[in-house]
């Protein structure tokens, strides 16, 4: 199964920034399909990256849990030229469409080809209401959209748009410690490392308490402390930029007491602008 994936962030910077990122976001990738021991082949051209795997489950599971990319979709693949765009635009409709449905096609294209979006929207159109009887067309609010994707020499049809974490790629943007207390505590942690920042977590009490986030980290470090005023000497062990700390604007520590905590290490409250549901959602989808 082929997998086409999106990034946002990634592609409003530099040229050179950008090919950077894609580096990390693909050895990130590697990362998560090895620690499943799940085979995969990628590939990558300016604004896509594309993943091929025969275990499906798995990798919608590790594609949902990449930080830095946006969307995925499973994707049938087909050459570029008009003629096969809608023959493989017909098969794929088959088993999703069925008479009395209505349906949109939505094209996008990128490169140079000899047809523009709209004669693939209505060629391709034509072809899935031609191998289907019954199908209405409805562009408005259609009961399924089949998506096709033009990339160059290849097109892509698909009806899923799967939602990844978006952000940055892990481990492109420095280091940082995050101190776990509490269960809500992994959301602050979480945040970051989704900013791109590698995150060693000094958790007091059981490791296990931040084990969720291995999920999101192959190499995740997990260290015990004793006391909240032992994160400073982890943020230099550590060499880390910047330290996370979980509390929110009702528990924040006056500035002598903070900066016994971090020494000279920034400090960073990701949850102080959220409230008590936004927070809870958010450790639902972390999956703790």
């Amino acid at each position: 199964m082929l997998h086409l994936v999106r990034f946002g962030e990634l592609s409003l910077k530099s040229r050179y920034v950008r090919r950077q990122l894609q580096d990390t976001l693909l050895g990130n990738l590697h990362e998560m399909f090895a620690a499943e021991k799940v085979e995969c082949l990628t590939s990558v051209d300016f604004g896509r990256i594309y993943v091929r795997s025969d275990d499906d489950a798995a990798t919608r599971s590790i594609l949902s849990r990449t930080f830095g990319i946006v969307s995925f979709s499973p994707t049938a693949e087909s050459p570029s030229d008009l003629p096969s765009i809608c023959a493989a635009a017909a098969v794929y409709a088959k088993p999703l469409l069925h008479a009395g449905m209505s349906f949109a096609i939505r094209p996008r294209r990128s490169g140079t080809h000899s047809f523009k979006s709209q004669d693939i929207g209505r060629e391709a159109g034509g072809a899935v209401w031609t191998a289907i009887p019954g199908l209405k067309v409805d562009l408005e609010t259609p009961d399924q959209e089949i998506h096709i994707e033009v990339r160059e020499n290849h097109s892509f049809v698909f009806h899923e748009v799967v939602p990844g974490p978006g952000g940055l790629p892990l481990g492109s943007q420095g280091r940082a410690v995050a101190l776990i207390e509490k269960p809500r505590d992994i959301a602050a942690a979480w945040l970051v490392m989704r900013r791109g920042a590698r995150t060693t977590l000094a958790a007091i009490g059981e490791e296990s308490l931040a084990a969720p986030l291995r999920r999101w980290d192959p190499r995740l470090k997990i260290q015990t402390i004793e006391d909240p005023q032992d994160l400073a000497v982890t943020a230099r062990a550590a060499r880390a930029h910047a330290v996370v700390l979980p509390w929110g604007a009702d528990s924040l520590k006056g500035f002598d007491e903070l900066k016994r905590i971090t020494g000279d290490t920034v400090p960073f409250f990701p949850l102080i602008g959220l409230s008590a549901e936004e927070i809870d959602a958010l450790l639902l989808r972390i999956g703790a």
